[in-house]
């Protein structure tokens, strides 16, 4: 139902779904829908078909994917690997951060990517908060630069990785701690993943983000990817809502696919550094379907 289809147009087509639930049985039952615009919403209910969301019924078919779909993940995460390559290697003083965005996206499109579904590209104070999408400033020498891939990939499959970068410097101690405190949160928790646990266990045995940090944590450990970011996500268990906690009893299994998130950025600080990589959980842990380095000079 894209575009601008004319009334009438919608109304024949809510009038044909609801001669085809009629004919299946199903006139008073309720229709499971993913993602419809305002016409056809509001046209099935003319016709007095009730909507419901169908993530109940499709969260769980989701979650494990298929080997087909492990084949494709595979393909997207050498794509996501390119795509950080050309972003860094694109990072020099004076150029913006929409001018990077750009770089980013077309490293994506080039190889058979989609689209890019946010701009999180940041740089300098833009990086603290996380959350700050490209805008047209100039990055300086000095300056961490923070990425996140959010690419719709390859035959659709979400391309999801975070690497933060220093621009032309010596990192500061300051960037160091923030940075390392990052990766240890991610690394730990790429080894801590295997099939079996709980999404509870993993968050209770995940380590702790030192105190300085935990004011602008991320808003989960870790997410479920596919066709686009999936839940449900694993929260720290202090910020377990109630709709969230059922979450917890949640099982990890083989060929399923998580991304694990970290941010360390002090509350006032001008800088703030984000990681993340996409994983897929084997029968004996976790491999990275993104295999883009990390920063030694900021480890160091």
């Amino acid at each position: 139902m894209e575009g601008s289809p004319s009334a009438e147009h919608v109304r024949r087509w809510a009038v044909h779904v609801r001669s085809v639930l009629a004919e299946l049985g199903l006139a008073h039952e309720p229709l499971a829908v993913d993602k419809l615009d305002t016409l056809g919403f509001l046209a099935l209910q003319a016709e007095g078909i009730r909507i419901i969301d169908s993530s109940a019924a499709t969260t769980d078919a989701r979650e494990v994917k298929t080997p087909d779909e492990v084949a494709l993940m595979r393909i997207n995460g050498s794509i996501g690997e390119a795509m950080l390559s050309e972003f860094k290697a694109a990072i020099t003083p004076g150029m913006r951060e929409c001018e990077l965005l750009g770089v980013l996206a077309r490293a994506l499109i080039s190889r058979g990517g989609e689209y890019l579904f946010t701009g999180l590209v940041s740089s300098g104070e833009n990086t603290n908060p996380w959350g700050s999408e490209a805008s047209d400033r100039a990055v300086l020498a000095g300056d961490l630069v923070g990425v996140d891939t959010d690419g719709v990939g390859y035959e659709g499959y979400v391309i999801d990785v975070s690497r933060t970068f220093l621009c032309d410097a010596e990192p500061t101690a300051e960037q160091r701690d923030a940075y390392r405190a990052s990766h240890h949160q991610v690394t730990a928790m790429t080894e801590l993943l295997r099939p079996g646990m709980t999404f509870g266990e993993f968050s209770r045995s995940a380590p702790a983000l030192p105190e300085r940090y935990r004011a602008q944590r991320y808003y989960a450990r870790a997410h479920q990817a596919g066709l686009e970011d999936e839940g449900p996500s694993i929260f720290f268990d202090e910020d377990l809502g109630e709709r969230d906690a059922a979450a917890r009893d949640r099982t990890i299994k083989p060929n399923m696919v998580l991304c694990v998130e970290a941010y360390a950025g002090e509350v006032g600080e001008r800088f703030g550094v984000k990681l993340e990589d996409q994983l897929l959980v084997t029968e004996h842990g976790a491999e990275p379907l993104c295999r883009y380095p990390y920063e030694t000079r900021l480890l160091n």
